[in-house]
């Protein structure tokens, strides 16, 4: 059994990712983006939001960057709970792997209050020892740092240490970590993306990650 689980949070504890996309549209729409920038810019959830404004805007200037952000965050932060139902068998996941004496973390790349607003409102904060949002970090996923401030604030070393998520960022700052990894084909990366990144495992849903992170390493590995 694994002592730890680091779980991301938009498209893997929650299915954020349809609303995201949705207020990624009304951004579109106002600006006039073409309609192609839609889906490039769908794929990098997971991404801090000002990384996200580099990669699809490359030739605006830093402030138009800020300008579309802050366009795109009065938006979401009205709606974050509404955009963020929990997944199926996430209660019953989190209060097992509680019952089992695993250590439960949350490291994601949006804002940390944001994410505790939802943990609040469905009451299940108390099953996080902690949770690192993107102000947390100086290197956003895929770098580890993430994982390593974790593992060094809970005194648990790598090789006891799982990251769940649902996208190639996930994944990719687990290998960087040196830490195990489980994908799930919850978000917008599909299984042949997340397969890239070579996690342990590719699942379809919170329901199988829940045996994997029980039996830890001696678990059979998961077709790819």
């Amino acid at each position: 059994m694994y002592k730890l689980a680091i779980f991301d949070f938009d498209g893997t504890l929650v299915d954020s990712t349809p609303g995201i996309v949705d207020v990624m549209k009304v951004v579109v729409d106002e600006y006039k983006f073409p309609s192609s920038l839609l889906e490039e810019w769908s794929l990098l959830v997971g991404v801090p939001l000002p990384k996200q404004m580099e990669i699809i805007l490359p030739e605006r200037t830093t402030d138009f960057h800020l300008e579309v952000a802050n366009r795109y965050r009065a938006i979401y932060d009205t709606m974050a709970i509404e955009i963020c139902p929990p997944f199926p068998h996430m209660f019953t996941m989190l209060q097992s792997l509680k019952d089992a004496g695993v250590v439960i973390t949350i490291a994601s790349s949006k804002r940390r209050n944001l994410v505790e607003v939802v943990l609040d409102h469905h009451e299940i904060a108390h099953y996080f020892e902690m949770v690192v949002g993107a102000a947390d970090v100086e290197n956003h996923k895929p770098h580890p740092e993430s994982v390593h401030i974790t593992l060094d604030k809970l005194a648990i070393s790598g090789d006891q240490a799982v990251v769940i998520g649902d996208s190639s960022f996930d994944l990719d700052m687990a290998k960087n970590a040196g830490v195990d990894a489980i994908g799930v084909t919850t978000g917008l990366h599909s299984k042949e993306m997340l397969a890239k990144s070579q996690p342990l495992h590719i699942v379809g849903g919170l329901h199988e990650v829940l045996p994997l992170i029980l039996s830890g390493r001696n678990g059979s590995k998961a077709d790819h």
